[in-house]
């Protein structure tokens, strides 16, 4: 949990000079992570092996297969004892694999809820590159301010049946789209381990 938090303690001027590059190196690290919060990720995976779809436009295509190589050759020996699949799947394909994690790049909206609905099938974690797309239904992305830090999409998370430990909200922001068209953050993490993340 140590080096969870420490990835999050990048500052902004870190981005200075590829922005897209150093996020998706942090994503990389950060994400198949994130699944591990979960107290009934072992449920839901199967073969020791946690699955994640990456979704991409054609637009998005060469950074879809950067992130995937980083995934891989930062867990090729595995993450605690368990195996990465790591899949590039174009918003438009068909037959979508079943996976444990969805990754979002950047799309219209009506691909970002088709994911979405894709994913609450399996109780699967969605996780966007734009936090635009929590307004979607997409459970985390990132918060980039002066640090890093999730932003959590709690409605989201409950309806998905995930319930994750409390150290992750204790290090989060917490979207609420109530509050208007920007983004609101609140600091309700004791409320929220007490009624919503009861295990």
């Amino acid at each position: 949990m140590k080096k969870l938090i420490l990835i999050l303690i990048f500052s902004v001027s870190s981005f200075a000079l590829s922005i897209d590059n150093s996020l998706l190196k942090v994503h990389a690290t950060l994400v198949p992570k994130l699944y591990l919060m979960d107290y009934k990720f072992k449920e839901k995976i199967a073969n020791n092996t946690i699955k994640i779809n990456i979704f991409y436009t054609s637009n998005e295509y060469l950074k879809a297969k950067e992130l995937k190589s980083l995934m891989t050759h930062r867990y090729k020996n595995g993450l605690k004892g368990y195996k990465l699949d790591v899949k590039l799947v174009k918003y438009s394909a068909l037959n979508k694999p079943k996976a444990n994690i969805y990754y979002l790049f950047p799309s219209v909206t009506k691909d970002i809820k088709n994911v979405v609905q894709e994913a609450k099938l399996y109780n699967a974690l969605t996780f966007s590159y734009q936090n635009e797309a929590l307004k979607y239904g997409v459970m985390i992305s990132l918060n980039i301010s002066k640090k890093l830090k999730p932003l959590l999409n709690l409605k989201a998370i409950q309806i998905n049946n995930i319930v994750f430990r409390p150290v992750l909200i204790d290090i989060s922001a917490i979207y609420n789209k109530d509050f208007g068209s920007n983004l609101k953050y609140l600091n309700i993490k004791n409320l929220l381990i007490s009624n919503v993340y009861k295990v």
